[in-house]
């Protein structure tokens, strides 16, 4: 989704932008969680600013839904699959120990549980950390107060 914003501040590789709310879009927005003032008619969010826009400018943003749903998906498919897999791992390893299986798999459901969220942690750290955010793509209109 494309929006036009008015740049409100601008630090390194971000910006404070505020964006006119719109009703009938906002519901639908994979971006509302991040807008600040979603109760007011204007809502600030940060964005990956990589065209130095500055306080004042008129740029047009980019939210890359897309990417919102697949990293969506990856996550919780990772936490299931972890979470799916100490359970019967600690299932088989209760069978082969003439252990009683429900505390075991239990065990095995929260250490796979853990590790999922590890491993995730580590892969939106070092990999996604931009990914998500949304872009300026084009200053459309220099502004006038620069501070």
């Amino acid at each position: 989704m494309k929006e036009m914003a008015v740049v409100c501040s601008s630090q390194k590789d971000f910006a404070q932008v505020r964006v006119e709310l719109k009703e009938e879009i906002c519901p639908t927005c994979s971006a509302r969680l991040l807008c600040i003032g979603q109760q007011e008619e204007k809502g600030t969010i940060t964005v990956l600013n990589p065209l130095s826009a500055q306080p004042g400018d008129e740029v047009k943003i980019e939210i890359p839904e897309g990417d919102y749903s697949k990293e969506l998906i990856r996550l919780f498919g990772i936490l299931l699959i972890a979470s799916l897999s100490g359970l019967a791992l600690g299932y088989l390893c209760a069978l082969f120990l003439s252990l009683p299986p429900s505390a075991f798999s239990l065990v095995g459901f929260l250490l796979g549980l853990l590790s999922g969220g590890f491993i995730l942690f580590r892969y939106f750290r070092q990999t996604k950390k931009n990914k998500l955010y949304p872009v300026i793509t084009d200053i459309i209109k220099k502004g006038d107060s620069y501070g």
